[in-house]
């Protein structure tokens, strides 16, 4: 993906810091810049806008600090998260593996750094894109028959009962794809982390809450938990 299609926003309540890695981005050929002073103010960008990579600063205004913020957005997107940060310390650090972190930048830091470390991330994307690419080049029929009422169109995304088609959230919408590309096959925890979260670091608890929200909505369809490990989507043989 070239700099200029890249969409990036910077959570940042301090004019000043925002102003100096704003200068910084836009010197390495990123215009597409978006700006948010709280958690509240991301979660709404990101709802309204297509966000490639978010450069979170952890102390910022308001009820969440930067690193429960990206935790909420990660719940439903998947945007890659750089923290800006002045503490460097194991614990905040440790704290931050709970989201969809893909690198640190510690204060203060320059120009070098964050090239550096947005390549890193522009590289991983690709790397992920390209083993996603590779996991879906076997062809789907044109609708998957979970049970007698529920069938997945793969080529739309679409899942429907009886007809009608069912509200899902991206990430939800992810999960069940990923399932129904491997029907009645054990699909681990570490399995979901790499081709639906990109990131090593999501929780067993993201991932369960993300399933169990899908469950509710599709309570007929066998999604089966399998303790300790992940979940196996089961075809309904009627």
């Amino acid at each position: 993906m070239k700099s200029r299609d890249f969409n990036i926003l910077i959570v940042e309540d301090e004019f000043i810091a925002f102003e100096y890695l704003k200068n910084i981005l836009l010197s390495l050929d990123f215009n597409n810049i978006f700006q948010a002073k709280s958690a509240k103010e991301s979660i709404e960008i990101v709802k309204k806008q297509h966000i490639d990579l978010a450069l979170m600063d952890i102390n910022i205004e308001g009820n969440l600090d930067g690193i429960e913020c990206a935790k909420v957005i990660n719940k439903e997107y998947f945007i890659p998260i750089i923290y800006t940060t002045a503490y460097g310390d194991t614990n905040t650090i440790n704290e931050t593996k709970q989201s969809n972190v893909f690198g640190y930048l510690v204060k203060p830091f320059s120009l070098q750094d964050v090239e550096a470390t947005i390549k890193v991330v522009i590289h991983l994307l690709s790397k992920f894109d390209k083993e996603k690419k590779t996991k879906e080049t076997e062809p789907l029929s044109d609708f998957i028959a979970l049970t007698k009422d529920y069938k997945y169109y793969p080529k739309t995304a679409t899942l429907t009962y009886k007809a009608k088609p069912i509200s899902l959230t991206k990430k939800e919408l992810s999960v069940l794809n990923f399932f129904c590309r491997n029907i009645n096959q054990n699909i681990s925890y570490d399995t979901m982390r790499e081709y639906i979260w990109y990131s090593k670091n999501v929780s067993s608890s993201t991932i369960r809450d993300t399933v169990s929200r899908l469950k509710n909505k599709i309570p007929e369809v066998n999604i089966e938990n399998i303790i300790n490990f992940g979940y196996v989507l089961k075809k309904d043989k009627s």
